[in-house]
């Protein structure tokens, strides 16, 4: 069942010269002009319902990260899908286009996806940032708003602006951090973050929202956040750092303990038990006990058009989610005429008789309109009919499920066997394995003895392989703390990579330069603190 709070999407007022943008500038100016006598912030909050459409407006931003991005404006840069899914080793193209993300060639900082996906943070962290500054001032809202409400209001409000600042330290690590609303233009200046600033502030707000969310929403408020979606985050934030200690001088095994409590803290209201895999990418089951944190896609009231995004706030604006990347699609021209699949490498990490597999892809070995990735189609969001919107037959109602209880336990498999806990380390992992096999008894689930770090990275390909922005992050922290070692990867001619084209094109991988991103052209030249010191290196 879908949120009430995507009913109300945007409101003006959140948008309308107040404060809301971050260090990046000018790219929403379709939103300032506003009417003369229109209401403000001073006497909007009236009403719990406004401060809902306060939160939802937080919530919505998120859906342009799963868009076409076709509209005009800054996010008119094409889907942002191929940044997450095309540098890791387990999804690849059928062409070779787009190799600035599938072969690491050439990418520059004034790449349009690069400054939208920038845009996109910094948007949720600005309007994060603008509520958690109204609520704070009880004269800003209305006496007859409990105080319970308000506080979820802001837990919800921290964890949003933690799950972005997660995702600027992974892919960019020196982008500002902007943990205040912007109130004029000498605050809307911001220089670089040093070393674990994002996500120390990520680690803060998520100890806070988990302190101010509810336990759990009644069913008209499914989809927001909860005490244990902060538990879930922070047991990532935890890892995370604990695998960027050497870099930054941090503590691995203090944030390896502290990933174990916070999922320890985990309740029984989310669990795996119940859930079959296949639920988490079925769009009639969404929000089930092992959600965390999913976006909640639906179809507008007209129509769910996919050239406008949802920040148009009208009844043909897109608020569904683009998952066509990954079907023999007319649309895939807004991809480059490129379709999205497993490489070989994904398809045989799973082991004969696990039913991840079929759940996974599609066998299209005999089908001769499929001569692609080896007969295989990826199809975890595509499987079941009724999920696509009529007029267009393009965007999807399907929930992207953005954390999810595996891989949380997968991730704190991890911290106890760094902390010198393996059975329980295994204990995860084989929670994981039963699940996938449900009833079949006649294929072994559990490993009997002592797991490493590859069984983990295994299974985490396995169940995880092709969600939002899981693999090549997972691949990036694991050579930061030594457990792999990317650089012998693109040097491998076993391909461990998985990219599939001929030697003609080169795969350009350096370990130097393209575990982050570039900093924005737009942002470096908008903000001289940012220009003062330098672009990410290799760029």
């Amino acid at each position: 069942m879908k949120s009430r709070i995507v009913d109300n999407i945007l409101i003006t007022l959140l948008v309308g010269g107040l404060g809301l943008f971050s260090s990046c500038e000018g790219f929403m100016d379709d939103f300032l002009d506003t009417t003369e006598g229109s209401q403000t912030e001073v006497n909007y909050f009236e009403t719990e319902n406004r401060v809902d459409r306060g939160i939802g407006a937080i919530y919505s931003q998120v859906g342009i990260l799963y868009g076409t991005n076709m509209e005009s404006g800054a996010f008119a840069t094409g889907p942002l899908c191929r940044i997450w899914s095309l540098p890791g080793d387990e999804l690849t193209i059928d062409r070779p286009t787009m190799l600035e993300f599938e072969a690491f060639e050439n990418l520059q900082n004034d790449h349009g996806n690069i400054w939208s996906y920038w845009c996109v943070l910094y948007t949720i962290i600005g309007r994060a940032n603008f509520m958690l500054d109204i609520l704070d001032d009880p004269s800003n809202y209305s006496s007859d708003i409990s105080q319970e409400h308000i506080n979820n209001c802001k837990g919800e409000a921290l964890f949003m602006r933690a799950f972005c600042d997660i995702r600027l330290f992974y892919n960019f690590h020196k982008a500002p951090n902007q943990n205040m609303r912007i109130t004029s233009v000498d605050g809307n200046m911001v220089g670089p973050s040093e070393g674990f600033e994002l996500l120390d502030q990520a680690i803060g707000d998520l100890i806070q929202a988990e302190e101010l969310l509810p336990e759990s929403w009644d069913s008209a408020n499914k989809g927001r956040v909860f005490k244990n979606s902060a538990r879930g985050l922070l047991t990532k934030a935890y890892v995370l750092r604990a695998c960027y200690a050497n870099k930054y001088n941090g503590n691995a095994e203090e944030d390896y303990k502290n990933a174990i409590s916070a999922f320890e803290r985990i309740s029984q209201v989310s669990t795996i038990e119940g859930v079959n895999f296949s639920d988490n990418f079925d769009y009639e089951k969404e929000n089930n006990q092992e959600s965390l944190y999913e976006y909640q896609a639906s179809f507008n009231i007209s129509e769910d058009n996919p050239w406008l995004n949802g920040n148009q706030g009208s009844n043909s604006a897109q608020i569904g989610v683009m998952w066509f990347q990954f079907r023999n699609d007319s649309y895939n021209y807004m991809i480059s005429d490129a379709t999205f699949g497993p490489t070989q490498k994904f398809v045989d990490i799973f082991e004969e008789g696990d039913p991840r597999f079929e759940e996974t892809f599609c066998d299209r070995r005999t089908d001769e309109n499929w001569n692609k990735f080896n007969g295989y189609q990826f199809y975890k969001y595509n499987k079941r009919d009724g999920a696509l919107d009529a007029t267009y037959n393009t965007m999807s109602r399907n929930n992207p499920r953005i954390l999810r209880l595996a891989d949380v336990k997968l991730l704190v498999a991890e911290a106890y066997l760094q902390t010198g806990q393996e059975p329980k380390a295994r204990e995860q992992v084989n929670d994981i394995r039963r699940r996938a096999r449900g009833d079949i008894s006649d294929v072994p689930a559990d490993y009997v003895s002592a797991i490493g770090m590859q069984q983990i990275m295994d299974e985490r390909m396995r169940e995880l392989g092709g969600e939002d922005d899981i693999r090549i992050t997972d691949l990036k922290r694991w050579h930061v703390a030594g457990y792999i070692d990317l650089a012998d990867w693109a040097r491998d001619p076993e391909n461990q990579w998985g990219y599939p084209y001929n030697d003609d094109i080169s795969f350009k991988f350096d370990p130097n330069r393209d575990l982050l991103f570039p900093i924005p052209t737009e942002e470096m030249n908008s903000n001289p603190l940012m220009q003062n010191s330098g672009n990410n290196p290799g760029y």
